[in-house]
């Protein structure tokens, strides 16, 4: 092998190496990062997420509590979900 070529395939293994391991430490430190801040919240949980919790949820039958709604809308829209769902 010539010598330029020797040259230049041992640098680029070196570029090969050196990037390589800088991209598993760089992941390796996004890893710890993202454990450490997990492990951190357990700790001290964030109070705003009670009330979160603490909401009511929401439920699969709004349109009955809903009085704005007319029933002939409700029908409609009933008829066209049917209408769809036949011709798919």
């Amino acid at each position: 092998m010539q010598p330029e070529v020797a040259n230049a395939l041992a640098e680029a293994a070196n570029l090969l190496l050196v990037g390589m391991v800088v991209v598993f430490l760089f992941l390796s430190m996004l890893i710890g990062a993202i454990t450490l801040i997990a492990w951190i919240n357990k700790l001290i949980p964030d109070e705003s997420l009670n009330t979160i919790k603490t909401q009511p949820k929401f439920t699969n039958n709004t349109l009955s509590n809903n009085q704005d709604v007319s029933p002939k809308i409700v029908s409609a829209i009933s008829a066209a979900i049917f209408q769809h769902r036949q011709s798919h």
